[in-house]
């Protein structure tokens, strides 16, 4: 399994690893202590919004 994660770390930009798929009930990823909808969910979905936009232009 390690060097199936080392291909997908390769071949996947680190931004787009940055954000995991959460539940919006679940803790947020940053380690604050609130619920994801509550502190990250937003800003997370705008990126996810202007990365989907751009490659849309593309």
């Amino acid at each position: 399994m390690g060097i199936l994660k080392s291909i997908v770390e390769y071949f996947v930009p680190a931004e787009d690893q940055s954000v995991p798929a959460l539940g919006r009930n679940d803790a947020c990823w940053c380690g604050s202590g609130k619920k994801y909808k509550k502190c990250h969910l937003h800003e997370d979905e705008e990126k996810l919004r202007k990365k989907s936009v751009s490659c849309r232009a593309a």
